[in-house]
């Protein structure tokens, strides 16, 4: 299982404080430890044309 396996906060793996999200990755407050994801995260496109439901 890995470390979010149950939807746990990520923990600095130096000083076990719970990292705080940052823009592209999550960074530790007490001593500044940053962990960014390997692999980049794609955010698909903002959906437009027209709603399901006609609205």
């Amino acid at each position: 299982m890995d470390d979010l396996g149950d939807g746990a906060q990520l923990r600095c793996p130096r000083d076990g404080i719970v990292m705080r999200d940052i823009d592209g990755g999550w960074t530790c407050p007490s001593c500044g430890h940053v962990i960014a994801p390997t692999m980049p995260i794609r955010i698909p496109p903002a959906f437009r044309g027209p709603a399901i439901n006609g609205g």
